[in-house]
Formats: C-alpha cells, structure tokens, sequence
C-alpha cells in the first residue's frame, strides 16, 4: 500500500486542551526539556504511528501531541499506566481529526490566508509578542511555517464539523429549564471574587536574568498603580495574560476552585477596590485587583440561562460528532503501528 506523508490536523487543537489557543503557554506549562523526554518514544520521529486511509500520522507529531498533553509533569511523575493510556488517547485523537480532515478536503473546503494570518496574529498577542511566540515554537520544534499549515487545516476541519456535522443542532427552553430544576447543587456556588490581574510572565525552567528582569517589571508596574495610574489601562498595556484585552478582568473566582492558591488567597483577603501586592506563580508575578465580591448563595435561573444553554449545546454537538467519527472509523482503513512507551530512567 503506497503511503502519503502528511501532517496530522490536530496540532492546534491540541495546543487549544493545552491552554495555547487562549494564551499560547506552552513554556508556562513547565519546562520544555522535561516534557519533551516524557514524550520521546523509541521510535525514529520519521517513522508512522499509524496510517489512515494510505496517509502516515508521523512519530515526530505523535511525540510533540504527547509532549503537550504532559506538558510541566517530570517524565518521573508520569506513571507507566497513565502513559499507556495517555499515549494512546492522544493517537486516537490524531486519528479521527486526520479522518475529518480528509472529510473535509472532499468537501472542498478552504480558508484564506487572511484567516489564518488573523489566528496567528491572536496567538501571538495572547502569547506576548512575535518573539515570544517563536521561541515556543523553537522550544516545541515547530517551525512557523508549520503551525501556520496547522492553523490552516484546523481552521478547514473545524469549518467542515460546524457546517455538515453540527451545525443543525440547538437547545430549546424547555431543556434549558429543566436541566437547572433536575441540578439544584450546581447552581448553588461558594463565595466568589471578582478579580482582574496584571501578569509578566517567568515561566518555570526560565534562566536567573529573565526572572529578574520580570520582577522589575512587574514592580515598576506596582509602583505605577500606586501612583495613580488606572489598572484596566495597565493590563491593556502591559499583561501578558489572556484577559489583557479585556483591561485584565478574569471574572470570577470561586473559593476552593482551580485558582493558584497564591491568588485565590490574595482575591479572598481583599475587598472590592483593594489591589494586591506582587503575587507570584509558577506562571510569574501578578497583581490582582477585586471588583467585586459575592456571597455563597443560588444563582438565579436568568443569570445561568446563558450558560446552561451552551453545556448542553456542547454535550449534543460532543455526541453527533463522535457518532459521525464511529461512522469514518468503520469505513476507514487504519493501522496502528504504536510502539510501547520509553522505559522509566
């Protein structure tokens, strides 16, 4: 059987679970050496992890996806079963996505290069700069004309699903309300914090001078605020996190949620107008600015409406799509050619 070499759709959607289409932090996630050894596989990165309808789904792709997936863990912290596993939900990911994306090619389909150019641009914004940028696409051994191809085809996959896969289904009222009466405990919240935050990056594995150069920043960025300049001006200008265009307003938090502990602390000492001293993370320093605070209470049905409406849209698009994925699946040619997992050292 003659197979065709092709990069597998999926880099961007993966880079997306990774947290990377809304703030590009692969390097924050960890260090990048450490997450790269506990993706390495014994296999040649030229070799096919499987092949799909006569087209090769590279070692190389399949070791930067699993690379992503554990992205921050030590190889040490990784058990043998969680790799297994790991190694293979992330190949059936790549599967199905190479099967959407052949879909989507008979469909002819297409997107401009205005399209593209406007999604790395984001990323790029999101990240901190064109420099910034690249050097995760170094450290991640992308080159940019790849993850511009990757935009590209996932962009056409996603276009594809939403058009000939989902794009008839839709929640009605009816739904909507009776899933908020049969789910009484998911709408009663903790106390939650409205918090906007100032961010310079510091990622783990950075060298001595790099950290020193962000907390001057960030102090000179205090010393500002101090002095009477408006925080949401601030963000806009200065954050390198993901709410910066929005003036640094992350929303909510909520006590006990995912929230660094540094800065769930911080939030929930506050009160509304009060404004943090440096905080830092494994993700940098911040400062965080609560607006508003709100008891531990019910929230209402009209204020959930909104969000109900998109889970269950979501789980109804989640289902059609996998049902139409077990349809290419049974018309497809697949082999996997997966080796076992790298010893642990």
């Amino acid at each position: 059987m003659e197979v065709h070499v092709r990069r597998p759709t999926t880099l961007i959607d993966l880079l997306s679970a990774a947290g990377l289409a809304a703030g590009l932090i692969l390097g924050a996630s960890g260090d990048a050496a450490s997450a790269q050894a506990a993706a390495r596989s014994s296999a040649a990165a030229d070799d096919p992890v499987a092949i799909v309808n006569g087209q090769a789904i590279q070692a190389g792709d399949f070791d930067l996806a699993v690379q992503i997936h554990f992205a921050g863990r030590p190889r040490a912290n990784v058990g043998l079963q969680e790799l297994r596993s790991a190694r293979e939900t992330v190949l059936q990911h790549l599967i199905d996505n190479e099967l959407l994306y052949q879909r989507a090619v008979k469909a002819s389909g297409s997107v401009s290069n205005a399209d593209v150019e406007s999604q790395v641009k984001s990323m790029q914004e999101h990240l901190g700069g064109p420099e910034e940028f690249a050097r995760v696409l170094k450290e991640s051994q992308v080159t940019e004309a790849g993850f511009r191809d990757q935009v590209r085809r996932t962009l056409l996959v996603t276009r594809f699903v939403q058009k000939e896969v989902t794009g008839a289904i839709t929640v009605n009222d009816d739904e909507v309300k009776r899933y908020y009466e049969q789910n009484p405990k998911e709408f009663t919240h903790a106390e939650r914090a409205r918090v906007s935050q100032i961010m310079v990056r510091a990622l783990p594995g950075a060298s001595a001078q790099v950290r020193t150069e962000a907390r001057t920043r960030i102090e000179e960025i205090l010393k500002a605020l101090r002095s009477g300049e408006s925080f949401e001006s601030m963000a806009r200008k200065h954050s390198e996190g993901p709410e910066a265009s929005r003036g640094g307003d992350t929303g909510f938090l909520t006590r006990g949620g995912k929230a660094p502990p540094p800065i769930e602390r911080a939030a929930f000492s506050l009160r509304p107008g009060e404004m943090s001293d440096i905080i830092e993370t494994r993700l940098g320093y911040h400062i965080i600015l609560v607006t508003e605070r709100l008891p531990e209470g019910v929230t209402p049905f009209d204020q959930s409406r909104r969000t109900i409406r998109a889970k269950l849209l979501a789980r109804a698009q989640q289902e059609t799509l996998e049902t139409y994925l077990a349809g290419l699946r049974d018309k497809a040619r697949i082999e996997r050619r997966l080796p076992p997992p790298p010893p642990v050292k």
